[in-house]
């Protein structure tokens, strides 16, 4: 058996990267970026207008004018338009049309006193200098700045850039193809009514649903009985077909914990059996005999779920070169940890920014997570001197 801290770094450095693919941007939403984005040219291109009113010379508000008269209109999608060297005069401008030339400030046009024979009167109080309400051209960023890295996960944000940039088309990470099977004699469908030693299957639906809501949506998700024979079977087919296979329960050392065998009989290699942590003590980790990733996570329901989010998800996310950020960290009450095991506590965030541990119950209690929002990552206890420390925080998907 070997540390949390060690398991993960073991899955991690053996992750296989996923290659790449060309997607239209209308289809790269929640994908991963694989090239280097530029700006095409200056953010913003031209001296932007940022509201309705009037284009002026701060100079001539300064030195007294009060009265200036309008001698055209500069509209959002149109040429910029030139500024008149007669003194006194001003142009009616639109929230996005480019400053006409010459000008140096806009006057909001709630600063509009009234419309007089001589031209637009202006409040005194508008004060106008220069700069004002006009968005300078690459005051943002000039043409070929980087704007977004390989890695960066696209989002609404990084969609929105690209397009501005013109690439229509993006180099994304393919998406790994991921089975999930759950184990038991004693599962049955969503749809049927068990029996009273019977159980209905929820791990592979949970599985699925955080996988899919962290962009990993699944390709296949089923069951299999607790026979050899016909896990071989079924688990041979799943791990031909794919990148990644996630099993539930059947992973320990109970006499009809197969998943071991079939793995060693499909040709997997062990790469760790047994994590020194609580829950999810018997989670174990296999290389197909094509690099494939084989996660066994426990049967009980918080064991297979908080082993989905502490270890599938961080090497998921290594696979497909998204880009590594340190995660949030909070502050536990009253949380020691555990002798000589880390722990994934399930825990309630307070208004004070800080978490105490959730009443939930044991390892078979998932209606008892619904009471957290996630769970902190304690190291085992006395690994460090004084408490409380900040501690690593998973919000459940």
């Amino acid at each position: 058996m070997i540390s949390f801290r060690e398991a993960l770094g073991k899955l991690l450095e053996m992750v296989p990267r996923m290659g790449t693919e060309e997607v239209r941007i209308e289809n790269a939403a929640g994908r991963v970026l694989r090239q280097t984005i530029l700006a095409d040219r200056d953010f913003p291109p031209f001296d932007r207008v940022m509201m309705d009113g009037f284009a002026l010379r701060s100079a001539e508000w300064t030195d007294g004018t009060r009265v200036f008269k309008v001698t055209g209109q500069a509209m959002a999608g149109l040429p910029q338009v030139g500024f008149p060297e007669e003194a006194g005069t001003c142009v009616e401008v639109m929230t996005g049309a480019p400053c006409p030339a010459g000008a140096d400030c806009v006057v909001p046009v709630e600063e509009l006193a009234g419309m007089e024979e001589g031209g637009a009167r202006f409040r005194d109080g508008a004060a106008p200098v220069a700069g004002k309400f006009i968005h300078a051209r690459g005051s943002d960023v000039a043409a070929g700045t980087v704007l977004l890295q390989e890695g960066a996960l696209l989002g609404a944000r990084e969609i929105g850039v690209a397009a501005s940039c013109g690439v229509g088309s993006l180099e994304v990470s393919r998406v790994p193809v991921i089975s999930v099977v759950a184990t038991g004699d004693e599962l049955v469908g969503v749809d049927e009514t068990p029996l009273p030693h019977q159980i209905r299957q929820s791990n592979a639906h949970a599985v699925a649903t955080a996988l899919a809501r962290a962009g990993f949506p699944a390709a296949n998700v089923g069951t299999v009985c607790d026979d050899e024979e016909v896990a071989v079977a079924v688990l041979a087919e799943r791990l031909a077909a794919g990148d990644w296979l996630i099993l539930t329960g059947a992973v320990s050392k109970g006499a009809r914990d197969f998943v071991p065998v079939v793995l060693a009989e499909l040709g997997c290699t062990e790469l760790f059996h047994g994590v020194a942590q609580r829950p999810g003590k018997p989670a174990g980790c296999w290389i197909g005999p094509k690099g494939q990733i084989v996660m066994a996570l426990p049967g009980n329901p918080v064991s297979a779920i908080t082993g989905l989010h502490a270890f599938v998800l961080p090497a998921l996310g290594r696979a497909v070169g998204l880009e590594e950020k340190s995660g949030r960290r909070v502050v536990p009450v009253d949380c020691r940890g555990l002798e000589g095991m880390t722990q994934h506590l399930p825990v309630v965030l307070r208004e004070d920014g800080r978490v105490e541990a959730a009443p939930t119950g044991n390892s078979g209690d998932f209606v008892g997570l619904l009471k957290s929002d996630g769970f902190v990552t304690l190291p085992p206890r006395g690994e460090h001197a004084g408490l409380p420390v900040a501690v690593p925080f998973t919000p459940w998907l």
